[in-house]
């Protein structure tokens, strides 16, 4: 059994804090997590899209028809999205636009320049909360991979290395202060842009690797305050302390000196339907002197 009590609107607040959890994904792993695709991009000359069989690919998970993607198209979303606002040539910010490409920084630590060809690592939405907590994501092994045929017609060889995210929108090699730029990342979508030409035939050779990064989750605390005046609540509500066939109380719990115990507090919502119960530690002694107060948090 229990006694009701009505909370008033200043009893019930909301607060927030964030939850900053560390994600790791193994290229051991990486297609078996089915967390985090590749995509490639390229570009095509023509201006009317020129549906093709060789530009429908697949990603780490090619097995499945559903999985397949078209190039150009990827090429064009990343170009609309994030690039329409640089100079094609210099890779400059253009100082106006009628574009919104989802600046990472009010910084210029780097240039954003879209080539012919580059490949986005994407992050789905339920692994980065609100966004990806910039300067924690790195992609690749920390072992150096070697090729003996040459990835592009320049005729070097592809060295994989680890990529970096430099806290302020771009992904760069060996050091995320003064390594050179490789791509771009936007934190608040959870993609990887890679546009590099070497980091691009590397890590088009090599979809599965290492990738690591912290998610921003917020977390929603609803506080009620629950107050209890001295003459409030002081008799026991317990079933046990009834006896006989008139619902009389037991002689122990009749005293001046009984003193009831709070153990649970139910919230109820204005259907009288019980949405939550709060256990206390251990049984609260009730006062009949002063105000007693139960905090009660319920994180969502």
């Amino acid at each position: 059994m229990g006694a009701w009590k009505k909370l008033n609107q200043q009893d019930v607040y909301l607060t927030t804090y964030t939850a900053k959890k560390s994600w790791t994904i193994e290229s051991s792993s990486f297609n078996s997590q089915g967390s985090v695709r590749q995509y490639l991009a390229h570009s095509q000359s023509s201006t009317t899209f020129d549906l093709r069989d060789e530009d429908l690919t697949g990603g780490p998970d090619s097995g499945s028809d559903s999985a397949r993607f078209h190039q150009p198209l990827v090429y064009r979303s990343i170009a609309q999205l994030y690039y329409q606002q640089y100079d094609t040539a210099s890779g400059e910010l253009l100082t106006s636009s009628s574009f919104d490409n989802y600046l990472e920084s009010t910084l210029e630590t780097g240039n954003r320049r879209l080539k012919k060809d580059a490949i986005v690592y994407s992050i789905p939405r339920n692994r980065i909360g609100t966004h990806i907590e910039p300067g924690t994501l790195s992609l690749g092994s920390e072992q150096y991979y070697w090729r003996s045929a040459s990835f592009s017609s320049g005729g070097y060889v592809a060295e994989g290395k680890l990529v970096y995210d430099d806290g302020e929108g771009v992904l760069r090699r060996d050091n995320v202060v003064s390594g050179s730029a490789i791509g771009n990342i936007v934190y608040s979508h959870g993609n990887v842009i890679l546009t590099e030409g070497e980091a691009h035939a590397y890590y088009s050779e090599f979809a599965d690797q290492d990738i690591s990064w912290k998610s921003n989750v917020p977390i929603y605390t609803y506080n009620y305050t629950v107050r209890l005046s001295d003459y409030e609540f002081n008799f026991t509500q317990n079933p046990s302390a009834i006896t006989g066939s008139d619902n009389r109380l037991r002689d122990n719990v009749t005293g001046s000196y009984f003193q009831p115990y709070i153990t649970a507090v139910g919230l109820y919502n204005d259907s009288n339907e019980l949405i939550a119960v709060a256990k206390l530690g251990k049984p609260l002694p009730k006062s009949q002197n002063t105000e007693t107060t139960v905090q009660i948090k319920l994180d969502i």
